[in-house]
């Protein structure tokens, strides 16, 4: 894995970015890749999902120390078994930061703007289930 950009909103040095994608042999590929990224709330699993799915190797958080923040930034790393890159992103509603909610904007958009599939990771409480149940009136 490596950091994209840094908790503080700080781009990985470019060459870094680059020597990673080289030693995952994604630079012989050229633009033949696909990018996938995840947002979502502090502590709901994300880099494990990512783990799980893509046989990424995200560190994820150890439940024996107590809930806390494990991924700061962005993170990428190749798919194990696809032309993948893979964005881990830093969970919302962190108790770890004050400026969190501009981090958060900025963090969604830049992550959207370079992925072909973002996926939402979400409590279920944080569905509206009335918007399913509402019947609108044909006229």
């Amino acid at each position: 894995c490596v950091q994209l950009i840094s908790s503080d909103m700080k781009f990985v040095e470019e060459q870094e970015l680059y020597k990673y994608m080289d030693e995952q042999g994604l630079m012989k590929v050229g633009d033949k890749f696909h990018t996938v990224s995840i947002i979502g709330g502090q502590s709901s699993g994300k880099s494990t999902l990512l783990n799980a799915l893509f046989g990424t190797e995200f560190d994820t958080m150890d439940a024996s120390k107590g809930r806390r923040q494990t991924t700061q930034g962005i993170w990428c790393s190749r798919a194990a078994k696809a032309n993948m890159l893979v964005l881990d992103v830093e969970g919302t509603d962190g108790r770890e930061k004050e400026d969190q909610k501009a981090f958060e904007g900025k963090s969604a958009l830049f992550s959207l703007a370079l992925t072909d599939v973002m996926m939402v990771n979400m409590w279920m409480h944080e569905v509206d289930h009335s918007a399913f149940t509402t019947s609108f009136p044909f006229t």
